[in-house]
């Protein structure tokens, strides 16, 4: 017999994953910015979701040290350093050499005219000067090289 409880959680974890995943999307490409107070309620009413998951989801940030904590049970962005600025490219370009190695031992035709496409949609936003769409094409270009590589723990990074 099918236990509901459990299947209720699996959906709830799923949930609290995807908003966590929407919530990663907007640090990384600045949409939340430094020192902005980050209230559940409203982040649940525009992610269309209850408050749990995005409680669930904050928290796993704040394990991350992606985002802080106050005892009111805020949630701030935090400022980066310019050492934790520094020690995160220090990270980055370690890994993503590994991770273009490996995505191209899957590479299709296919896979590189997406990749090619997403780096034109990045380099018409730098000519535009549109940083906000930048970031994002950035992002998304990444993800999906991370994707190709078949990495998932690289992707969790």
């Amino acid at each position: 017999m099918l236990d509901l409880d459990h299947l209720e959680k699996a959906q709830r974890v799923s949930l609290t994953m995807q908003v966590e995943i929407s919530l990663k999307g907007a640090l990384i490409t600045g949409s939340l910015k430094p020192g902005a107070r980050l209230i559940t309620k409203e982040i649940a009413d525009k992610l269309g979701t209850s408050i749990t998951p995005v409680r669930e989801a904050l928290l796993r940030l704040v394990s991350a040290g992606a985002l802080h904590a106050t005892p009111a049970q805020a949630f701030l962005v935090p400022e980066v350093t310019l050492d934790r600025y520094n020690e995160i490219n220090a990270i980055r370009k370690q890994l993503e050499p590994m991770a273009v190695a490996a995505a191209c031992e899957h590479m299709s035709e296919s896979k590189l005219a997406t990749l090619r496409e997403l780096s034109d949609i990045f380099h018409e936003a730098m000519r535009q000067g549109n940083v906000q769409k930048a970031l994002h094409a950035n992002r998304v270009f990444r993800f999906t090289l991370y994707q190709y590589a078949e990495m998932p723990t690289l992707s969790a990074l």
